[in-house]
């Protein structure tokens, strides 16, 4: 096992990918969200389709962007220990604009919701897939291909 695993670092070393970063962009291929996901991938991004764009960039960093069409909402976010709870459910910690947050989202039926979204302080922002303060359900996103 020992020669598998020292080839395949040097595999990611001459490739410029340290090990973290391969497994984010893993995940994310794994879990069937590294690229561009909307409500609607026909309609450009709009304050009720808005886009969600889950990267690695070249030198390892994952990234969450939202496009809104709303300079104000439009961001491209760190995020970091991407993992999988289970084949349809993915957590990762992100640096927000206000805290730092952790995310989960689940996949239904083949589209992506937020399932879970908490502060570091342990405010709830969304709790099983709606917003507590109106309970109104968080939008499903497709994957644009």
């Amino acid at each position: 096992m020992r020669p598998v695993s020292l080839a395949l670092l040097l595999l990611l070393s001459l490739l410029g990918i340290a090990p973290a970063d391969a497994a984010d962009r893993d995940v994310l291929k794994k879990f069937g969200m590294l690229g561009t996901t909307a409500v609607n991938c026909a309609a450009p991004p709009s304050p009720s389709n808005p886009y969600v764009i889950f990267a690695v960039s070249p030198q390892g960093k994952a990234t969450r962007t939202l496009k809104m069409m709303d300079p104000g909402l439009d961001a491209t976010l760190a995020i970091r220990n991407l993992r999988l709870l289970a084949p349809d459910t993915l957590q990762f910690n992100e640096t927000g604009r206000q805290s730092e947050l952790t995310i989960t989202l689940v996949k239904i039926a083949g589209k992506f919701r937020s399932w879970r979204s908490v502060r570091a302080d342990g405010t709830v922002l969304i709790a099983d897939g709606k917003f507590p303060k109106t309970e109104k359900p968080t939008l499903a996103f497709t994957f644009c291909r």
